[in-house]
């Protein structure tokens, strides 16, 4: 079954309490555990030049019978005494595994031995948290490469670039512009009825207008003097009664010409 890129990544990574992978040191190098020739300083040394962790392995190298390796307090350390160790190795080479952290203390219980050098303390501390940190970074990486397909999204935005919808609503604006002319020719309708009244009004003398709503009361008596008026012409001499008659005349036609219009 195939596995997850994620957990690809973290198979190499050591386990969390070995960061660096289980690290064996030999106490003293090649001179092994024995009096130094310097004292207690050489193996001083030798601890200082070493970083020491959880899960790591101590070698003593020794001749057997001649050295032992006990591990004691703090108290026992300083005072050289080997008399309650907390734990003892008489057989070479003996493999002491860190399994605490913190401060612990060796010395060869064979007497006179401790007094004289042969005794060293290290320092053991917990797995570094840098080191294990580093694996879920680098696993955390491939999600954001999984995040790059949603960028195929941007094709959406081309669809809704099609814009002939606008281009229809210029269409119906020319649809409407027809109707503006067909308004056009009322108002030329509406100009004809002036035109056949200013005939009616230059027709009319100035004197008429203003007797005009009197002539209205008299209207019928000028339809009943109409036959008379058949029988005025033969009197030559009265010249001033026709004129009377026609001024009445154009009057009535006058407003049935209104009227007409109204």
């Amino acid at each position: 079954m195939a596995l997850p890129l994620g957990s690809t990544t973290q198979t190499p990574a050591p386990p969390p309490e070995h960061p660096k992978g289980t690290v064996t040191y030999t106490v003293g190098d090649v001179m092994g555990w024995t009096i130094p020739a310097s004292g207690a300083a050489a193996y001083r040394a030798w601890a200082s030049s070493n970083t020491f962790e959880v899960g790591d392995i101590l070698v003593f190298n020794f001749n057997n019978g001649a050295q032992d390796v006990a591990e004691v307090t703090e108290a026992a350390f300083s005072s050289y005494d080997g008399a309650k160790p907390l734990s003892i190795s008489t057989i070479p080479p003996a493999r002491i595994a860190l399994t605490t952290a913190g401060r612990h203390f060796f010395i060869c219980t064979i007497p006179g031995h401790c007094s004289s050098g042969q005794k060293v303390a290290i320092n053991v501390t917990t797995a570094s948290l840098s080191a294990t940190s580093l694996p879920p970074s680098s696993s955390a990486a491939p999600p954001p490469k999984a995040a790059t397909p949603p960028s195929t999204s941007t094709p959406t935005s081309s669809a809704t670039t099609p814009t002939p919808l606008p281009s229809t609503s210029t269409s119906s604006s020319s649809i409407v512009s027809p109707p503006s002319s067909a308004v056009t020719p009322t108002p030329s309708t509406m100009s004809l009825p002036p035109k056949a009244a200013t005939p009616s009004l230059s027709a009319t003398p100035l004197p008429s207008s203003t007797a005009a709503p009197p002539s209205s009361v008299l209207a019928p008596s000028a339809v009943a003097a109409s036959p008379a008026g058949d029988a005025v012409p033969p009197a030559p001499g009265n010249s001033a009664a026709s004129l009377s008659i026609t001024g009445v005349s154009v009057r009535r036609y006058a407003i049935f010409s209104l009227e007409i219009m109204m």
